[in-house]
């Protein structure tokens, strides 16, 4: 068996599909069912932004019928055919695509065609293989990938529109939650910042509730068909990250950057300006602004840092020390570190 790594541009995928040199092997295709419309938008958006595509994989062959080589798609069906559609007019970009959202392929100017159909895709050709070493080759590498954490299974699971403003808001956000300390890059690889990212999304649905797979699962339940509260809830992100970096800022690099802390700060914030399901037992007025004073609600938080730094958990903040240092994401320690922050905020 032999491996060729090659690369190919996009307008040559075009020409040998056009000419029957590339085809689909449905042997090894899962499905020929086309993608939804956000997972076609969110493909030709990474090649139109220049970010990398996965390789595909072709098994090389000889048609006899035809006289000449042919290389049947072993993996990477979905990507092709979407990338064919786009460039025939089959469909039109989305929303999910932030600066080309409503064009087709005919409709971007020269610059972008130009860029589209000189983007290179890598590509392994296995050749001198019969179809038993072909199976026995992706059984190995399948053999030392990792296996999918949760949040990567229900990523896998789910195609509604939650699950792409969840993949949209991480591309955005997810270099913050690295860069605030919130997540490490490690963890933002293997889709904690989705995760994360989710948690906030089940607070303005559902108010504090305890962490579990379920209840992640099943906000992309809810929103796996439509999602009419995509702005809000893409607004309220926007507006808390910004707060993060803009007016508490000098709370960086402090113990409020720990990711159960950040949640309870999201809580408190989303009570005080907007209110949250079940937020009535917080104690937090909502008056629609986020904090009354913001000298006093820095230095309230600061101390709250300092207390949980240094494990005081005696003394004044003990109780919010407390909830900081054992079973962080169940409802009553959320509601406890959520009260004390909610009363910096006022």
């Amino acid at each position: 068996m032999e491996v060729i790594r090659s690369v190919f541009t996009i307008s040559e995928l075009r020409d040998m599909w056009e000419r029957r040199e590339l085809i689909v092997n449905k042997n090894y295709q899962r499905s020929s069912a086309v993608w939804p419309e956000a997972a076609r938008t969110y493909l030709i958006d990474t090649i139109l932004n220049n970010y990398v595509v996965p390789k595909v994989y072709f098994y090389q062959v000889f048609d006899k019928s035809r006289k000449k080589v042919i290389r049947e798609i072993v993996d990477g069906q979905q990507r092709i055919t979407t990338i064919l559609d786009f460039l025939n007019g089959h469909f039109n970009l989305t929303s999910r695509s932030a600066h080309y959202a409503g064009n087709d392929f005919e409709t971007l100017d020269d610059e972008t065609q130009q860029k589209f159909l000189t983007y290179s895709i890598e590509a392994d050709i296995i050749a001198s293989a019969e179809q038993a070493d072909l199976l026995a080759m992706f059984t190995r590498m399948n053999a030392y990938t990792a296996p999918l954490n949760p949040a990567e299974k229900r990523h896998a699971q789910f195609e509604g529109p939650f699950k792409w403003f969840v993949l949209e808001a991480s591309a955005t956000l997810g270099p913050q939650l690295v860069g605030l300390g919130i997540l490490t890059a490690k963890q933002s690889i293997r889709m904690q910042d989705s995760e994360f990212l989710t948690e906030l999304a089940i607070v303005l649905e559902n108010g504090i509730t305890n962490k579990s797979e379920k209840g992640l699962a099943d906000i992309y339940k809810l929103y796996n068909g439509d999602f009419p509260r995509e702005q809000e809830f893409s607004d309220k992100f926007v507006e808390f990250f910004e707060l993060l970096t803009g007016e508490f800022a000098p709370l960086q690099d402090t113990f409020i950057t720990k990711s159960y802390v950040v949640h309870s700060l999201f809580c408190a914030l989303m009570q005080k300006k907007y209110g949250i399901p079940g937020g009535d037992v917080l104690g937090i007025n909502t008056d629609g602004k986020f904090f009354n004073n913001l000298p006093r609600t820095l230095d309230m938080l600061g101390k709250l840092m300092e207390a949980h730094e240094l494990h005081a958990n005696e003394g004044m903040y003990a109780e919010y020390v407390d909830a900081c240092l054992s079973t962080t994401h169940r409802v009553k320690q959320r509601e406890i570190r959520t009260r004390w922050i909610g009363a910096a905020l006022s």
